[in-house]
């Protein structure tokens, strides 16, 4: 009976160790195994109703992209860790993730402090969560590859806790053209200086 009982609490204490670890998850953002699948290690399923966060990309001027995660349901304020790639939309689901997520524009810090993954031979093109801390909302910067264009969607994976989870949830669609040059076309100057004409009379 004693040996029961400690076999019962043994098992009572692994569990718990478990739960607990699956519930930390990786508090210090996604590891690069997770680059392929977006999802968490965490022991349990992915939700499977539509997420409660978004991703919304607002196109700058120089094509760079501005990005906002962000809770868009009711009941849902927060969430404790984020995995966000770029894709070319038109290469579909086999696509590798393109461009990179910058810290800074000029030297500007433009974006929530978070980590930066090198996913499948990319640098720094995929952007994750520094800390478990509770974040209402996280901005992000993304720069497309040099002369890119193309339809670009970003690929969102969001952690409510570590039971509850959404993967890939898709941003709009932006469309990525190049930046355009004007060419200015200065005309060669025209002479206007008048030709002299001799006023002198002809000696007769």
């Amino acid at each position: 009976m004693i040996s029961f009982r400690l076999s019962v609490t043994s098992f009572c204490l692994i569990f718990a160790i478990c739960i607990g670890t699956q519930v930390s998850g990786t508090p210090n953002g996604a590891p690069v195994a997770a680059c392929s699948t977006m999802t968490p290690e965490h022991g349990v399923v992915p939700q499977t109703t539509p997420s409660p966060y978004v991703t919304i990309p607002t196109i700058m001027e120089d094509e760079s992209v501005r990005l906002t995660l962000m809770a868009n349901s009711s009941g849902y304020s927060t969430f404790k860790g984020y995995l966000v790639m770029a894709f070319d939309n038109s290469l579909g689901d086999a696509a590798p993730p393109i461009g990179i997520f910058s810290e800074t524009v000029d030297g500007t810090p433009v974006l929530t402090p978070g980590n930066y993954l090198d996913c499948l031979n990319g640098v720094k093109n995929a952007a994750t969560h520094k800390d478990s801390t509770a974040k209402v909302i996280v901005n992000l910067l993304w720069i497309p590859p040099y002369g890119f264009m193309g339809d670009v969607v970003f690929k969102t994976t969001f952690v409510q806790n570590g039971a509850s989870f959404w993967v890939k949830t898709l941003s709009d669609v932006v469309s990525i053209s190049s930046p355009t040059t004007t060419t200015t076309t200065t005309p060669a100057p025209t002479s206007t200086t008048p030709v002299p004409t001799s006023t002198t009379p002809v000696p007769t």
